[in-house]
């Protein structure tokens, strides 16, 4: 049996080798497109809500390169650019966004170059 001093002073050291098939698999946060990435989004018109938005970017570290807003009645409309995300990234992103009480619809599409 082993006593408490014995556990400690045994030198285990876990094995850190990485398997081959998790190795060849392409991870899709690192995926950049070449081309930015477009969201819509429908919200309520609340004082607070850009600030939400925009502090959920900051947060990620995202500067949006361009940033549309119109106001109706009640209701916000904003279109979003944003430059290097991934397809998988964006997708996240747009589930946080959706996940924002205020929020009522996020979608989002890459643009193609002309656009």
């Amino acid at each position: 049996m082993l006593t408490t001093t014995a556990l400690f002073s045994q030198d285990v050291t876990p094995d850190a080798t990485t398997t081959p098939a998790a190795a060849s698999r392409p991870d899709p946060w690192l995926e950049l497109p070449a081309q930015p990435i477009e969201f819509h989004i429908r919200c309520e018109a609340e004082a607070d809500v850009l600030c939400r938005l925009l502090g959920l970017l900051a947060q990620l570290g995202l500067v949006p390169q361009r940033l549309n807003l119109e106001h109706h009645d009640s209701k916000l409309r904003l279109a979003l650019r944003l430059s290097g995300l991934s397809q998988h990234r964006a997708g996240v992103l747009a589930d946080k966004l959706r996940g924002l009480v205020c929020v009522w619809q996020v979608d989002w599409r890459t643009l193609a170059s002309n656009d």
